[in-house]
């Protein structure tokens, strides 16, 4: 079986995990054509990947005989590509943020509940080294039961590289919404949490010519049986650095802890028997490669639609409600 892939928007390096992951699988996944409505992006790509261009993606799906696609769009045109690819009977793996309203969620979920396609997210995350061991080390119960977990997600701005259509609120959706939503999905994930509350707070601390773009932000979680967790995002990582951001989580259980240093691809873990060490890391697994094996295979993909509905719907509560100081809760979406 060869997949038929299509991409429906070229919006975000992020596309670089499909590309990549599909040049190393000739025979297995094919990309036969791709849609864009920037006419320099879509001829830029077009001359890259040699594949039919279309400037819009319903045309794509019209005419063109594909397996599942790509969603890699301006945030807020996320929705109707990934409610239409369902209807059409395409599996789809988007780039996050998944959409940037909670009536665009609903109707997603609307839609893979209708259909029997597979639906993902580019949450690469989820396959760093740091990331799996600390999920056997937390569910082998040598953490004992999680109590705090905090987590850091700075980025790089490099604004002068950055699209208009992201200072735009509308557009792009906001920092926690953005950002914040890859350790809201890592938190929900590790403690297996199926209910609970969230906060959030953002704000604009160094643009003051861009009145809606959020540079920075917050998100407080109550986690199911009493967990704690935080996660803040910004655009302040240094523009000197060697790195686009040092991302960390801690994991603060009642028998030990556990320290994720991504950049160093460390993980760092200590308990009330064993002194700090530093813990033998697999090699990194692939968010893409694990969707295109999971169609290859007839299985989910690991990192699972409810799982991604569900992550999503606890960025955008907190991104709706921020700065109100209410409270909002929130319950794990069922699986189909």
């Amino acid at each position: 079986m060869t997949i038929r892939f299509g991409l429906a928007g070229l919006r975000h390096p992020h596309l670089e995990y499909l590309l990549t992951e599909i040049a190393g699988r000739p025979g297995e996944v094919e990309i036969v054509a791709l849609a864009e409505d920037d006419p320099a992006i879509r001829q830029q790509f077009q001359a890259r990947l040699g594949v039919p261009a279309y400037a819009d993606y319903r045309e794509m799906f019209a005419e063109t005989r594909l397996d599942a696609v790509g969603v890699i769009a301006v945030n807020n045109a996320k929705a109707a590509i990934v409610v239409d690819a369902l209807e059409a009977g395409l599996h789809v793996i988007g780039d996050k943020p998944l959409c940037t309203s909670l009536e665009d969620l609903d109707r997603i979920e609307a839609a893979w509940r209708a259909s029997d396609r597979q639906f993902s997210m580019l949450l690469d995350k989820r396959f760093y080294p740091p990331t799996l061991v600390a999920k056997e080390v937390l569910d082998s119960g040598e953490l004992g039961d999680l109590a705090l977990a905090w987590a850091s997600g700075p980025h790089r701005l490099r604004r002068e590289t950055r699209p208009d259509w992201m200072f735009r609120h509308a557009s792009y959706g906001g920092v926690l919404n953005d950002l914040c939503i890859h350790d809201i999905d890592l938190l929900l994930w590790l403690s297996g949490a199926e209910s609970g509350q969230v906060q959030g707070l953002a704000g604009n601390r160094a643009h003051p010519d861009l009145p809606e773009f959020q540079d920075y932000g917050h998100v407080q979680l109550r986690l199911g049986e009493g967990a704690i967790a935080t996660s803040e995002a910004h655009w302040f990582s240094p523009e000197a650095a060697p790195y686009h951001g040092d991302y960390r989580m801690i994991l603060t259980g009642t028998k030990g802890t556990a320290e994720l240093r991504w950049v160093q691809n460390e993980l760092m873990v200590a308990t009330n028997e064993r002194a700090p060490e530093l813990r033998p890391l697999p090699p990194a697994g692939s968010v893409a490669g694990d969707f295109f094996d999971a169609l290859l295979e007839n299985r989910e993909p690991s990192v699972k639609a409810h799982e991604v509905l569900t992550a999503t719907r606890v960025a955008l509560l907190a991104q709706t409600y921020a700065n109100s100081g209410a409270w909002q809760s929130w319950s794990a979406v069922r699986p189909r």
